[in-house]
């Protein structure tokens, strides 16, 4: 019945704990009224009404409303301190710490809030047991306590713990309201009840060592020491609870006499390994010289800390900072106890799940308290556990693991200082140089992102010495020093962007420059110190990641200075350049000097345009270095452009745009990163012959025909290296796909993932294309797989042939032979002979097949380069009217194009162009066009939208339909011409001449209904103003 009872109260009281969650998420101001709550005494008989105040009261006390709780609590408290002595006996028995076995909300939390107050009151300076409430003597208080937190009977476990939590929440008042030390007799029944407890519930033991703990400082050393002597007796002294009550007691009493048993100073280096037995919790193997005495059960595994890892902690960080004394005996203790305790080879996952813990809490105290400290903690065991658990998900504490990473990157936040400390530990004797490689993590990463101007040489350095001088009998020397080139590239583009750019002097450093130099030293510099030298796979290396730093770290224009900085630093000992080269080369670094001079002395458009001429001139340098063949004439192209901008103040587009039409085609991250950048410090100076160039490659074929119409040197595909395909060996063949996906690597997915100019296609559209990229996939691989299953079918027949043999499944079909002599050599050689040609013919067939579909990707990926320029033109010059002449090449492209993406990308162009003109228009409307030229174009886009039927396509056509009559409409005179071409085509569809989808008419009604609203709203405007 108890438990029944018990069960429908529970059931009752949640209406009231939905009601408080519902009251704690209104304002404040809403419940004010609400909280007024009655103060005056409470009476000893009870009747409707009180019942009903005190059911609110002990409701409201139990809330999770913080407000509430406070506001129940001080409404309580004032009350029964003015009521008489029964009906706080009442309260007292009754409700308080009877509510303390309650788990209801934050009902322990408030209750106890409201009995350490009337504890102090009664017992504390008022002394208002001894004054107004004599029968409430302290030992009457505490057996009330433990009579209600008493279990009895055979109750459930749930209910027996939320009884003995109540009592420990019931001495946990009497320590807080600071009256138990008053008197002799009262600390001493206190503790005997937290021995019982610990004693009775091992569960409870860490949270009875808590309270004594908080005791301490309130009872005086005579009582500390007498405490001390109790717990020894009762053999709590080894336990976790004892080592932090020990330094607990301490630290509050540096004078203070402990027990000569278990020990004096848990921290002394003679106890250390009894220590660490204890802490690691096998403290039940002790076959010491007090053996004899009982030893306290061992409590169950908690993911909690134990409190005593907090007093430890607060030890150390109290010490004095720098001190030897203290780091040394840091490392002691942490090598003692964690790294050959928790972290040891016969160490549980449990214990070691618990050591990772003790590391991150460590870690984030050193951090924000004493730094130098945490560079101890990377110990031997611990590190290399680390690297185990971190480097497979299927590890049992993988994600402990994982988590003392993310700590190590948050300490390093919170104290860049740690930043070197930490990459030594990581990098060094008890990590590992690859140690991102090790753990599949990123760490190492991460952690260079916090590299400031201040530390950067320091950190370069750190990671530079382990690679200098290596050992190569393990023959690791070149993958590590590609590990080296890869934490360069992410040091400078992981790092925080300065201010400026440095000067070569000793002023600010810039961390992206300082990499950049770096990356261009090892690339392009003999370095001498290297020991073996630097191998020409490891300089290959450095070169691809000096392209993708630059592609990456180009994001303003104070960033060219740092590549052209960097540029001019490099030594090219480590390249091989003729008498001629080098004079270019001498010649380009001069003319970039000087442009970078005249970029800081002029305004910022020329300045633009001076910076940009500039990267150029710094990427084609680099180009030369790698051997370009195109480098030398870039040069020359480069310096008669700025001759040219010399002497006129305007250098010739067609130059500009020739060059970098030529620098585009090349599959870098960095030189499109840089074209683009130079191109739009240049949109303002693009010629109607300049565009003109622009456009011409999207005419070109996809094919192989396109790719010689596009590109200059173009032997790759001729007849005269057949020989060289026939005799191609598997080795070059692998060295070339390895080049080809590093190059794609920098490339990454931008030509068919990244959106043009971060503008987003809606969902709809990216449904649509996929569906239909895939329809045409699938079409593509059938072809393909067809195609295949016909050359197996003739390489078959002409083995056949050869052989004079058949497939075993063509038994019935072939003719029987009866010649089953053997071979002599000669017919034996003149066979080998014909196998050998059907097997050369086959792989020229082969070989043809892969470089028409590389031609076709070339021709493709160009394509995109150029489309992008032209996008990045018409958002730079929208108020040009050149650009209305750039909207009919892009239709016509996205109708001729085979590939998907690249049609998706003209149509996004144009639908840009059509927003950015509308800005344009609004904000300077002065901009004239030529009338007839634009009616021409409009009939020519209407004619080029008959051509296609495709959703995109019409779309894209009624887009650059509608941005050509934007313009037009600027002079109100052309608005009827405007309509009579639209009902002109109208009129065509309707007599079956032409054929475009309906939108586009329903496109130009909208424009039109549009533009005539706007009419009318003027109209009224102006006719108020005038009323």
């Amino acid at each position: 019945m108890g438990k029944r009872k018990r069960g429908a109260h529970k059931t009752g009281s949640q209406p009231t704990q939905k009601r408080a969650k519902t009251d704690q998420s209104q304002p404040n101001c809403a419940d004010a009224t609400a909280l007024e709550l009655e103060k005056t005494p409470f009476t000893d008989t009870l009747t409707g009404e009180a019942r009903r105040r005190e059911a609110r009261v002990y409701d409201l006390l139990g809330s999770a409303d913080s407000d509430e709780r406070i506001a129940a609590a001080d409404a309580l408290i004032t009350g029964l301190l003015a009521s008489p002595e029964a009906a706080l006996e009442r309260h007292l028995e009754n409700r308080l710490f009877r509510g303390l076995a309650s788990s209801r909300n934050a009902s322990r939390v408030g209750f106890s809030l409201v009995i350490a107050e009337i504890l102090n009151q009664l017992f504390g300076p008022k002394n208002l047991a001894q004054s107004k409430y004599p029968g409430l003597t302290f030992d009457k208080v505490l057996n009330i306590l433990v009579e209600k937190t008493t279990p009895s009977g055979h109750i459930p476990g749930q209910e027996e713990r939320d009884c003995y939590f109540g009592r420990l929440f019931g001495i946990q008042c009497f320590v807080e309201s600071r009256i138990l030390f008053d008197e002799e007799s009262r600390w001493p029944k206190i503790l005997d009840l937290l021995l019982q407890m610990a004693e009775k519930k091992v569960w409870m033991r860490s949270h009875c060592g808590w309270v004594i703990v908080e005791s301490l400082s309130q009872m005086g050393q005579d009582r500390a020491e007498e405490t001390l002597q109790k717990l020894a007796d009762a053999g709590l002294g080894k336990t976790a609870e004892g080592i932090g009550i020990w330094m607990k007691a301490r630290s509050c009493y540096p004078g203070l006499k402990t027990p000569a048993k278990p020990w004096h100073n848990p921290m002394d280096p003679t106890v250390l390994s009894e220590v660490a037995r204890v802490l690691k919790d096998n403290v039940a193997q002790d076959n010491g010289e007090d053996a004899a005495i009982a030893k306290a059960k061992q409590g169950g595994w908690s993911a909690q800390l134990h409190f005593v890892w907090d007093l430890i902690l607060a030890e150390f960080i109290g010490q004095k900072a720098g001190g030897k004394q203290g780091k040394d005996q840091l490392k002691l203790f942490w090598t003692t106890v964690i790294d050959d305790g928790l972290f040891s080879k016969n160490a549980s996952d449990a214990q070691k799940f618990r050591g990772f813990v003790i590391f991150q809490k460590f870690l984030q105290g050193f951090a924000t308290q004493n730094a130098e400290l945490a560079q101890d903690l990377f110990t031997r065991n611990l590190m290399k556990c680390l690297m185990n658990q971190a480097s497979k998900e299927d590890r049992y504490l993988h994600r402990a693991a994982l988590k003392s990473l993310q700590s190590m990157e948050k300490a390093v936040q919170a104290s860049p200082e740690l930043l070197i400390p930490i990459l030594r530990e990581l990098l060094g004797k008890h990590g590992a140089y690859d140690f991102d490689q090790r753990t599949n993590t990123k760490t190492i990463e991460n952690l260079l992102q916090w590299a400031t101007p201040d530390n950067a040489k320091r950190v370069l350095k750190l990671l530079r010495d382990p690679i200098v001088v290596a050992n190569d009998a393990t023959g690791e020397v070149e993958k590590l020093r590609q590990v080296y080139a890869g934490y360069v590239s992410k040091l400078a583009t992981h790092a925080k962007p300065a201010s400026e750019a440095s000067n070569n002097g000793d002023g600010t450093i810039n961390v992206a420059e300082l990499g950049a130099k770096e990356l261009a030293a090892c690339a392009y510099s003999a370095q001498p110190q290297f020991k073996p030298d630097l191998s020409e796979k490891s300089r290959e290396v450095f070169r691809r990641k000096l392209a993708s730093t630059i592609g990456k770290v180009m994001r303003r224009r104070a960033d060219a200075e740092y590549l052209c900085n960097a540029v001019i630093s490099v030594e090219p000992t480590a390249v091989n350049m003729s008498d001629e080269i080098r004079t270019e080369q001498q010649s380009a670094l001069q003319a970039m000097r000087k442009l970078l001079k005249e970029s800081k002395e002029s305004d910022s458009k020329d300045a633009g345009a001076s910076v940009g001429l500039a990267l150029l001139y710094a990427i084609t340098i680099l180009q030369l270095y790698d051997g370009e063949p195109d480098a030398i004439s870039i040069l020359g192209d480069l310096e008669r452009f700025s001759v040219e901008m010399k002497i006129r103040g305007v250098g010739n587009s067609e130059h500009l745009v020739e060059i970098l039409l030529t620098l585009v085609s090349q599959q870098s991250l960095m030189v499109r990163r840089i074209s683009e950048q130079v191109f739009e410090a240049f949109t303002s100076q693009i010629s109607p012959g300049g565009l003109d160039l622009l456009t011409e490659p999207l005419l070109a074929e996809e094919n192989e025909k396109g790719y010689q119409a596009l590109f200059e040197y173009y032997d790759y595909f001729g007849e005269e290296d057949a020989e060289m395909e026939d005799a191609e060996g598997s080795g070059s063949e692998q060295e070339a796909e390895d080049i080809d996906e590093d190059e794609m690597s920098e490339i990454g997915s931008d030509v068919e993932f990244v959106t043009l100019n971060g503008v987003e296609a809606t969902s709809d559209d990216e449904n649509e294309d996929e569906d239909e990229d895939e329809d045409a996939e699938d079409d593509e691989d059938e072809e393909q797989a067809e195609a295949d299953a016909q050359e197996l079918a003739d390489l078959d027949d002409a083995l056949a042939k050869v052989l004079k043999s058949h497939r075993l499944d063509k038994d019935k079909d072939a003719e029987s032979s009866d010649n089953d002599s053997d071979m002599t050599d000669s017919e034996m050689m003149a066979l080998d002979e014909k196998l050998v040609e059907v097997f050369k013919q086959r792989a020229k067939k082969t070989g043809k097949k892969k470089e028409k579909k590389d031609a076709r990707e070339s021709v493709i990926m160009f394509k995109h380069r150029v489309i992008d320029l032209i996008a990045l033109y018409v958002k730079h010059e929208a108020a040009d009217p050149l650009n209305i002449s750039l909207v009919l090449p892009l239709l016509e492209f996205m109708r001729t194009t085979t590939a998907k993406p690249l049609a998706n990308k003209a149509g996004a162009a144009i639908e840009t162009f059509s927003k950015t003109s509308k800005k344009a228009r609004a904000a300077n409307s002065d901009v004239k066009f030529d009338a007839e030229g634009q009616f021409d174009l409009m009939r020519a886009i209407h004619r080029q939208a008959a051509k296609d039927m495709s959703h995109a396509y019409g779309r894209a056509a009624s887009a650059a339909s509608l941005l050509v009559a934007s313009s037009l409409f600027t002079d109100k005179k052309n608005i009827d011409g405007i309509n009579a071409l639209y009902a002109e085509t109208f009129s065509e569809c309707q007599k079956g001449a032409l054929k475009i989808p309906g939108f586009f008419f329903t496109d130009w009604v909208n424009w039109g209904m549009g533009h005539a609203a706007n009419a009318n709203a003027g109209a009224n405007g102006q006719t108020s103003g005038t009323a």
